[in-house]
């Protein structure tokens, strides 16, 4: 028996000594959304043999009307047993229900070049070919609402929960610790979890992976949390900004990188302890930013969250601490094995596998290029003035999605590893979402204008 078959078994064993009787299988459209088909447990082992038959013309990006036969192929290793049961009324009882990230394929069984999940394992499998090994983290953050009671403005925000904060009774707390213990049952390594900066804000890390499985991780996150929120009677939200002149969800994104087992990011004899291919990594993320924003940011309401004041980053630069950076080196007690880099700009709202992609395209197009970096800026930028900025060559962020999405179009680097294909789809989908809200008209604009 191979070790493949062994954990197979083992899958199955496992389905059976909990009760499973559903699978829901899961893929993410080109926008990000989690999708999903459910089959009887009893239709798993025939669905990772031929697939699982679907319209791809129906799920943004995929195929054509005209050509639209795909199938999915559930991956075994990806499969996690949900802790909570589900009542089946009309039987009195509650049934278990487990969940497997698929790949969406062609009809003749081919791996899908629409797929975000399969672009970013090709291009892994090209850096693997080089012997480069990425490891990517991210600390998602999200609000708990109280379902039902979602402000829309500061002035309608009565609790003064902030950073760290733990208060004997805190509903908000006792959800989160909810999410926790369920996501520690499926085996997904939780690391810590708290309060953010302002009320309902909350953010969870996890342990660093390969991009691939740190995404697969973050799809199965943000499925718990808004199931499990739910079942409290809260709303998990990772939208960036629902409330205005408040505080946005950010999700920073901590990038590494290893040759032969060794982090090719960390040098002792440097003064910062960074390597060439460190800077020139930074250097190739600068030289594209405009571009892998808009699949780091790639909603209208993320540039609401990308304004001065909230200490999210506006301002293209780096450094070796400095939290008012877009890319910083965050301290660590073992240099050797955790030097990495922190890109601060992404949101929750983000598809992980697009924009894992088009973050360590854009690096290792750095490193091919030997792309120099500008200088550290180790002040507070925050507090720079326009002319000081301007003089020492710092950049703002893309400040609206068009911008970032006019920026993709030009950058040939970005294309390639996305795919045109999949490059022209996000395009046009975000055009049209930015006629659609330009179009819309908001009740800021009733309040101020309706009286002239």
């Amino acid at each position: 028996m191979t070790t493949g078959e062994a954990d197979d078994r083992d899958v199955f064993r496992q389905l059976e000594e909990h009760d499973v009787l559903f699978i829901n299988i899961l893929f993410t459209d080109t926008l990000g959304e989690l999708k999903s088909v459910e089959i009887p447990v009893t239709q798993l082992e025939a669905a990772l043999g031929a697939g699982i038959s679907f319209d791809g013309s129906s799920i943004d990006g995929y195929a054509d009307i005209a050509d639209g036969d795909m199938l999915l192929k559930p991956d075994l290793a990806t499969l996690k047993i949900y802790p909570w049961l589900t009542l089946m009324k009309s039987q009195q009882e509650k049934q278990s229900t487990a969940g497997v990230i698929a790949d969406p394929c062609t009809s003749e069984g081919d791996p899908s070049i629409h797929s975000p999940r399969y672009i970013l394992k090709c291009f892994l499998q090209e850096s693997a070919k080089r012997g480069l090994t990425f490891f990517v983290g991210v600390e998602p953050e999200f609000f708990l609402f109280p379902q039902g009671k979602i402000p829309t403005d500061r002035s309608e925000v009565s609790s003064k929960s902030g950073y760290f904060a733990l208060v004997p009774g805190d509903t908000e707390e006792a959800v989160r610790k909810e999410i926790v213990a369920n996501l520690l049952k499926m085996g997904i390594p939780i690391e810590k979890s708290h309060h953010e900066i302002e009320p309902y804000i909350n953010e969870l890390s996890f342990e660093y992976a390969d991009p691939v499985t740190t995404a697969d991780h973050l799809v199965m996150i943000k499925f718990v949390a808004k199931s499990v929120a739910s079942l409290h009677g809260f709303k998990a939200v990772f939208m960036p900004k629902p409330i205005a002149r408040f505080a946005a969800c950010g999700m920073h994104a901590h990038i590494s990188l290893f040759t032969d087992g060794d982090n090719a990011f960390y040098d002792p004899q440097d003064a910062l302890g960074l390597s060439q291919c460190a800077r020139f990594f930074i250097g190739g993320v600068i030289e594209h930013i405009r571009a892998v924003t808009a699949l780091t940011n790639p909603t209208v309401n993320s540039y609401k969250r990308l304004v001065s004041g909230f200490e999210a980053p506006v301002n293209i630069a780096w450094a070796r601490k400095n939290r008012s950076t877009l890319i910083r080196i965050p301290a660590t007690p073992n240099p050797k094995k955790a030097t990495r880099l922190e890109l601060r700009s992404p949101d929750p709202s983000a598809n992980p596998y697009l924009a894992f992609t088009a973050i360590l395209a854009a690096g290792m197009d750095g490193i091919e290029r030997s792309i120099e970096p500008p200088a550290a800026v180790e002040e507070n930028i925050y507090q720079l003035s326009e002319e000081e900025k301007t003089r020492r060559g710092i950049e703002p962020l893309p400040s609206s999605l068009e911008q970032t999405i006019n920026a993709l179009e030009s950058d040939q680097v970005i294309n390639r590893a996305l795919g045109t294909e999949t490059t022209e789809y996000l395009i046009q989908a975000k055009r049209e979402e930015i006629a659609a809200f330009n179009q819309s008209v908001t009740s800021w604009e009733r309040e101020r204008y309706l009286d002239v």
